[in-house]
């Protein structure tokens, strides 16, 4: 076993970070909690609108990506966010089924509600497909760099700027690759997209963007 210590950025490429997590690695399984730990409260807290139970959706997803590591088809970060990210969208929709079957309770507090997500959210497009196949294919027509700025901006949540400076671009380039990119990826999944999405990346809007 390769014992090079692993850091994020990783120095290893991440399909040899991801061949480490697949065979239990504890390095590498860390690393990919630590890494993604944010982006899928993020995400659930986006849906969920309570803290708590973002906490535990996020719990429930990484318990598992344990589980079913060895399953994971993909071999680089984005693809590996898509997939972790679609086991968070079931773990929220299984929250609101077993909600749904509870019964109601009379308290001084608000029901809870369902978090309306808006189609032309950035992760709704990664995660609005219930086969991986689809998404994987839709990803692979994307060119490296329309990749890394989906992976980056909507994923990650880098600005347009910080992103620039990573890939040798303007952030001006850089938000226009990611409304391309969005597109493509929407046309070829069949997923409406409205052209707010580009306004709202403009903005610097996502999940965990540092301004």
């Amino acid at each position: 076993m390769n014992e090079t210590k692993l850091t994020w950025p990783p120095a290893l490429p991440f399909s040899t970070v991801l061949a480490r997590a697949r065979a239990m690695d504890q390095q590498a399984v860390s690393l990919l909690y630590r890494r993604f730990l944010p982006v899928v409260y993020r995400f659930a807290l986006a849906r969920v609108g309570n803290p708590h139970t973002a906490e535990d959706v996020t719990s429930d997803t990484f318990f598992a990506m344990l589980e079913s590591m060895n399953t994971v088809q993909a071999d680089d970060e984005l693809g590996f966010a898509a997939w972790l990210l679609g086991i968070a969208r079931n773990k929220t929709l299984m929250h609101f089924r077993h909600q749904r079957g509870q019964p109601r309770l009379v308290s001084g507090y608000p029901e809870q509600v369902e978090v309306a997500v808006e189609a032309d959210d950035p992760l709704h497009i990664l995660t609005a497909r219930e086969s991986w196949d689809e998404v994987v294919v839709a990803l692979d027509r994307l060119t490296e760099e329309q990749r890394s700025v989906v992976l980056y901006r909507c994923v990650l949540g880098y600005s347009a700027e910080e992103v620039g400076e990573m890939l040798g671009r303007q952030a001006g380039t850089i938000r226009a690759l990611q409304f391309r990119a969005l597109a493509s990826l929407a046309r070829v999944l069949g997923i409406e997209q409205r052209r707010t999405t580009s306004s709202r990346a403009g903005k610097g809007q996502g999940y965990g963007t540092r301004r």
